[in-house]
């Protein structure tokens, strides 16, 4: 049985003061965006892509136990400087191309 390729994104996520982490998002992840945004009646994913993504991120931070379960989308969303959506493309990056400075 080969590697299971899944269709829900995968995310690198920058926080403040925290070296960058990946997560796989899973479909418990993308469930539990269904009925949050339908509860609190946020803006579809086309609509507000990374209020989606960084949901997801923190959606799978805490199902991987990576944050506490008490660790709060509001918090998680204030310290996230940054949140990408990983392709095959973005594993391949080319070193001889300058990378852009923080700070």
């Amino acid at each position: 049985m080969g590697d299971i390729r899944l269709t829900s994104p995968r995310v690198r996520v920058r926080r403040l003061g925290i070296e960058p982490v990946e997560f796989q998002t899973t479909n418990a992840d993308l469930v539990l965006w269904d009925r949050t945004r339908a509860k609190h009646k946020w803006p579809t994913f086309q609509d507000a892509p990374f209020l989606w993504l960084t949901f997801l991120s923190w959606a799978a931070a805490r199902r991987t136990g990576a944050i506490p379960p008490e660790f709060t989308y509001e918090k998680w969303e204030a310290e996230t400087l940054d949140v990408e959506a990983l392709t095959d493309d973005a594993d391949s990056v080319d070193p001889t191309q300058p990378v852009p400075e923080f700070g």
